[in-house]
């Protein structure tokens, strides 16, 4: 666990790098840093990370960003970032080379964030949305979070609507992880579109995600998926080889005026997988600003569907049967089903242009006998999925 003394020496060594770099006007620098801490109020599962002793551990990051003018159509940008979460990986967050013939369009190639949910591009950039910890029945891990590849954009208007259209394609390959379950995912092919229209305050968004050749590589099960196969139990050993498709939709609307804001997303997720049925996530919120003060509260929640796993292997005929039996009712406990409600209540402070002071509290309600986004050291635990989250961080933009 990184202590709150090095998170410390390292945002102020982004933020000093960033006020000193040298830049012209061909090459700009800029960046942004968050320094959260959190507390759960439950000693039986860990939620995001957190735990029952107050940590900085989980949402803290730096990251320094350089865009690089080449001529008046090319440019080059890349994203290098620094996170104290150990299940996400530190560096090279997005590197891609930007052609923009004329103001309506865009083409972009290289390691790019993918473009799903409104706050997809700026997840990381806390001071770009009001909490501390979006929604995580829709801002989860379980989206694939950035590709290689390549993306197209128009940007366009008619009278006072405006509206922009994207696409993209490209490959992916990361750990996802999910209630303290960790899995390697690479997907081949994965392509999807954006269609965003404003008008006025309101805000219209509509996005698909389809990653139709999926290979997650789950290194636990491979010993029970061969030993299923040499017992002659094939059909058993495919459901657990999980590799398949799934196509993700999403609509999403908006208000913003200059004293109030409401949002909401809807999220479905469809799977040709024969033991994931589908996850269906929304949250909706609202907020008020008194002067330099936003008050917002916010509703979560996410239904997941599991298809059962039949077991036809019998018991009481031989012991290696017995164990492979056992092994398969162990297994149906070990894939997340994460069902949950919240209530999200918070506040943020801009006391300066560039910085802002959150606090935030988070109710969750989980399923009992479910993951329910929390990791479990026991899955048959008597934990009720019930815990409050308690939060305070400090956002920079620089």
């Amino acid at each position: 666990m990184v202590s709150r003394f090095t998170l410390l020496f390292i945002i102020e060594s982004f933020i000093s790098f960033g006020a000193t770099a040298k830049t012209s006007n061909d090459l700009q620098f800029s960046g942004f840093a968050r320094l959260v801490g959190g507390y759960l109020s439950t000693d039986e599962a860990k939620y995001e990370g957190y735990n029952n002793s107050v940590s900085f551990s989980e949402k803290s990051l730096a990251a320094l960003q350089a865009d690089y003018i080449i001529n008046d159509y090319f440019s080059l940008s890349g994203q290098l970032l620094w996170h104290s979460d150990e299940t996400r990986k530190s560096g090279v967050e997005w590197l891609y080379l930007t052609y923009q013939p004329n103001a309506s369009w865009q083409f972009n190639l290289g390691q790019i964030r993918t473009p799903f949910l409104k706050y997809s591009d700026v997840i990381d950039v806390g001071f770009a949305y009001p909490w501390l910890n979006a929604p995580q029945q829709l801002y989860s891990s379980y989206l694939f979070s950035q590709y290689k590849g390549v993306n197209a954009r128009y940007l366009g208007s008619f009278n006072e609507v405006a509206f922009s259209l994207e696409a993209y394609w490209g490959n992916y390959s990361d750990e996802i992880h999910s209630s303290g379950t960790a899995f390697d995912v690479t997907v081949d092919g994965m392509y999807g579109g954006v269609v965003e229209i404003s008008y006025r305050g309101f805000q219209f968004r509509t996005a698909t995600i389809h990653a139709n050749d999926t290979d997650t590589d789950l290194t636990e099960l491979d010993p029970l998926i061969q030993g299923l196969r040499a017992a002659g139990f094939p059909d058993t050993a495919d459901i657990l080889d999980i590799d398949g498709g799934a196509t993700s939709y999403l609509f999403g609307i908006s208000y913003d005026s200059l004293n109030w804001f409401a949002s909401a997303e809807w999220m479905s997720v469809k799977s040709d997988l024969d033991i994931l049925g589908g996850i269906d996530s929304f949250y909706v919120t609202f907020g008020y600003y008194f002067d330099e003060v936003l008050v917002h509260a916010t509703v979560g929640s996410s239904r997941q569907s599991l298809n059962d796993i039949e077991n036809p292997i019998p018991v009481g005929i031989a012991p290696q049967l017995d164990a492979l039996h056992f092994a398969v009712e162990e297994v149906k406990t070990y894939f997340p089903t994460d069902d949950l409600d919240s209530l999200t209540l918070g506040a943020r402070w801009d006391f300066r242009n560039d910085l802002a002071l959150k606090a935030e509290v988070s109710f969750l309600k989980g399923k009992e006998g479910k993951t329910s986004f929390f990791e479990l050291d026991v899955i048959g635990s008597d934990f009720d999925r019930r815990a409050t989250l308690y939060q305070l961080g400090l956002e920079w933009v620089f």
